[in-house]
């Protein structure tokens, strides 16, 4: 398949089937040659980041909308014809040949509608200028005015227009290993990051190819996320509880702050998910880590108020992490909140009994929204009067180059 017909594809899968986008490029990009990967990788994410703008430029075209797999042809084609300033004849051409072996019947409108694009050029945007904002960063605008009614107009579009920033790529030093300065003396290709002791910055292709990952020397961890580990301050010898561990990176950035040396309990619902977070614990080299397939809005088994410390990462709607994932921002849905919120709230009640008096519970997500942060802390307080707050913040994705982070530290009387 030439370039073209594969990020095509690759679209469908991602768009239509909701597959994970990493995962669907990465298995795609395995079979095809290295100078081919780029030009693929910019059509497929470039089309998702800017999947509302690219669309407004042709669908007043067209009384309704075509069948999807269609409308996911034109969104490809219109970026390249409008983005990526491709060749209008070439273009035209190889996008009629797609719909011809894909949507045979809308093969001509495919034609018509693309040589009126490439005519009409960039469509003006809305005259509403808070529609026009959503539209030109490819955000729904019921986002936009979410995040105006709980940060403000000036945060909201700073948070809109961020996610069209390319973030860098960070790790995180495995300190049982290797310290952050014995790491930047070997290897000039990393620089040190901007939180914590263990970040580092590597802009020189995938961290995971390199052999500090290999050897289990690095992980991969937004900065912002390397913030929730150091607020349960774990200790040697202690006893820590993370309910929804996987992938794992904050139960290993937990055992490495403890040297490893006490017990780490990390729990997911899913057993492939369990594997992962194993599987990173064997690379890094800890031992301290225990895992179990359990659902955290139950947690039987475990005897409650007897962990040090309890981390509950939530599921949440990942509003912070839109430059990163794409593909939310294209699926996301306002309701999708209503089922998350109660599920948040249920684990963290569960969790809040394990935490033994004196210890610590934390409360995270990366996601910018209220009423899955501030608000479920509060309502949590109010009903848990055993607990303090001690903490709280939110880390907007402007301030470090970094996913939003939201977290919560509460203490047991």
């Amino acid at each position: 398949m030439e370039q073209r017909e594969i990020a095509y594809e690759c679209l469908k899968a991602i768009m239509l089937d909701r597959q994970y986008s990493n995962l669907v490029l990465r298995h795609a990009l395995k079979k095809v040659e290295v100078q081919k990967r780029a030009k693929i990788t910019q059509v497929v994410y470039g089309t998702l980041e800017n999947y509302r703008y690219v669309r407004w430029n042709w669908e007043a075209l067209v009384m309704h909308l075509p069948k999807p797999e269609v409308c996911v042809l034109m969104d490809m084609a219109v970026y390249e014809l409008l983005w990526m300033k491709e060749k209008p004849y070439a273009l035209v051409n190889e996008s009629v040949s797609l719909a011809k072996r894909y949507v045979p019947k809308a093969a001509k409108l495919v034609n018509a509608l693309l040589r009126r694009v490439n005519e009409q050029g960039m469509r003006p945007l809305s005259d509403d200028p808070e529609e026009a904002l959503a539209i030109e960063t490819s955000h729904p605008t019921w986002l936009y005015r979410m995040w105006k009614a709980q940060y403000g107009k000036e945060i909201a579009e700073q948070l809109c227009r961020d996610t069209k920033r390319v973030r860098q790529r960070v790790g995180r030093v495995n300190m049982c290993k290797l310290s952050r300065d014995e790491l930047l003396a070997q290897d000039s290709r990393f620089s040190a990051g901007v939180i914590g002791e263990a970040s580092v910055i590597y802009d020189h292709g995938n961290i995971a190819d390199t052999s500090w990952y290999r050897d289990g020397y690095l992980s991969i961890q937004d900065e912002a996320s390397q913030m929730i580990a150091p607020l349960l301050d774990p200790k040697p010898g202690q006893r820590i509880l993370d309910v929804c561990s996987a992938p794992g990176t904050k139960a290993t950035h937990m055992a490495q702050l403890m040297k490893d040396q006490g017990e780490i309990i990390a729990l997911d619902i899913h057993e492939h998910r369990v594997a992962l977070i194993e599987q990173g614990a064997r690379r890094l080299g800890l031992s301290s880590i225990q895992t179990r397939c359990m659902d955290a809005t139950c947690l039987e088994g475990l005897e409650e108020a007897s962990f040090d410390g309890v981390l509950c990462d939530v599921p949440c709607s990942g509003y912070g992490t839109l430059s990163r994932k794409s593909d939310i921002k294209y699926h996301m849905q306002s309701e999708d909140m209503d089922t998350l919120i109660p599920l948040q709230a249920a684990i963290l009640r569960q969790a809040s009994a394990m935490v033994k008096p004196g210890g610590v519970l934390v409360y995270s997500t990366c996601t910018l929204n209220k009423k899955e942060n501030e608000k479920q802390v509060e309502a949590f307080l109010q009903e848990h009067s055993e607990f303090e707050k001690v903490f709280e913040r939110t880390v907007f994705p402007f301030e470090f180059g970094s996913d939003g982070f939201y977290m919560a530290k509460c203490r047991r009387k």
